[in-house]
């Protein structure tokens, strides 16, 4: 779906509702993945980590100095990135020792296809710098870009270190994925850096009007919650970051600790769900609406994302994608209200999406979990979303809590800021299934259409 977000081109992919007869999650765009049914370019490189340099000007362009760091393979004379077209390219680089030499490209839409100088076409370790514009157009309180908009040179299922450094005039302030390391103010511009030492599924930039958002924090342990806001109650304002603190209590007892030192929070009036992206949430305002009433259910599975799906990251459109992306950080959400709602809440909450499922089971639009290659149904959203929980829920009950919560553990410990896929999963199950028989019957549930046998 396009939308039009203060002059800017959005594209976001708006995913089922679950509607329950109460609260719900309304739930989120699925911009954990921010994808569409793109074409996924063989792995012919890495990327490694970036370092980008942005300068917001007068003229509404943002001036940008990319560095990617990458590897590849000896033989590799050429390789393909995502930028968009509306990138007007001044040049394109590589460096050999203490030199600069161009790298020349063709281009065709938002493809850019790279030939290596002869130079140092057996190098597997480069440096390439990228000198672009990109437009922005008038920005009135907030802009925000991110993958969809290939604002940055990109492959689409890659993962990689982040580092961007931003010098806005003084009106604005800059927000984006990791933590915020410096900020101050250098002559007419101020600088924001911020910066993720583990890789990132995706590189999100928001520039804000100075003094739009009303900014609040919250100690937790030792980790900090920043909540950028448009509602003015404090109350409900406490609430929230309350709430928020202690569903990251629970997950980093649970599961590990948490692998940033701040969580961002940030309202955004025009969204439909919430935008998760690796250390920040981008809450549509409508969402608020619910968490003044109590239900914050989306919370707690956004939050429960940044462990699994922002914290460990699935192989995009691999074996099993949607079930590791989203069913099993919404179990997480549900053993965090068995903690803190008792068993009676739980097993209301695990019920209430397995009756939504049980609407389409075995019909002409039930599908198996496993094949389910987007979410662009409410019915496949129900599959996802009440199924597949069931699914974990019927793992836990064979290999016991203790086993689970430890699988989770181990999962989270070795995948920290890597590629996680299903054939990982059944790995990590299977040291678990003491008699053997789990793994068989958890991929036959994924495997097939209707309600699992218990």
């Amino acid at each position: 779906m396009l939308k039009i977000l203060n002059n800017v081109k959005v594209y976001f992919i708006t995913p089922p509702k679950l509607l329950f007869k109460s609260s719900i999650l309304i739930l989120t765009l699925l911009s954990i993945c921010q994808c569409s049914k793109e074409v996924v370019i063989p792995n012919q490189i890495e990327i490694e980590a970036y370092d980008i340099k942005v300068n917001l000007d007068l003229n509404n362009l943002l001036n940008l100095n990319a560095k990617l760091e990458i590897l590849k393979k000896d033989s590799i004379d050429k390789f393909e990135l995502l930028l968009s077209s509306e990138a007007k390219i001044e040049s394109i680089k590589s460096k050999i020792k203490n030199d600069w030499i161009d790298i020349s490209y063709t281009r065709n839409k938002d493809t850019l296809v790279l030939t290596i100088p002869s130079e140092i076409v057996s190098n597997r370790e480069l440096i390439i710098e990228f000198n672009y514009t990109f437009p922005t157009g008038e920005i009135k309180d907030v802009l925000y870009f991110d993958r969809g908009h290939r604002w940055y040179p990109l492959i689409i299922d890659q993962i990689a270190r982040f580092k961007l450094t931003a010098e806005v005039p003084f009106e604005y302030e800059v927000f984006s994925v990791g933590d915020l390391i410096s900020r101050k103010k250098l002559n007419e511009y101020s600088q924001f850096i911020w910066e993720s030492k583990i890789p990132v599924f995706k590189l999100p930039i928001i520039i804000a009007k100075t003094g739009y958002y009303q900014k609040t924090y919250k100690e937790c342990n030792s980790k900090e919650i920043y909540f950028y806001s448009l509602i003015k109650n404090k109350e409900i304002i406490e609430e929230i970051l309350s709430e928020a603190c202690n569903t990251m209590k629970f997950f980093n007892e649970h599961i590990g600790e948490y692998h940033h030192n701040q969580l961002t929070i940030i309202e955004f009036p025009e969204f439909q769900g919430t935008n998760i992206a690796t250390s920040l949430l981008i809450i549509g305002s409508q969402l608020f609406d619910f968490f003044k009433k109590g239900y914050y259910e989306n919370l707690h599975f956004s939050i429960a994302c940044q462990w699994i799906a922002a914290g460990t990251f699935n192989k995009l459109f691999g074996k099993g994608f949607w079930f590791l992306q989203i069913s099993l950080p919404h179990y997480l959400r549900l053993m965090y209200l068995r903690q803190t709602k008792e068993e009676d809440a739980y097993i209301k909450a695990l019920q209430k999406g397995l009756v939504a499922y049980k609407e389409i089971a075995n019909s002409d639009k039930d599908v198996p979990l496993i094949d389910i290659d987007f979410p662009d149904s409410p019915e496949k959203g129900k599959i996802i979303y009440g199924k597949g929980p069931y699914i974990i829920d019927q793992v836990c009950i064979q290999i016991g809590e203790k086993n689970w919560e430890k699988l989770i553990k181990d999962i989270y410990k070795d995948f920290k800021g890597r590629i996680f896929n299903y054939n990982d999963f059944i790995s990590y199950l299977s040291k678990y299934d003491e008699d053997g028989t789990c793994v068989p019957k958890f991929e036959k549930m994924l495997s097939e259409r209707g309600i699992p046998d218990n």
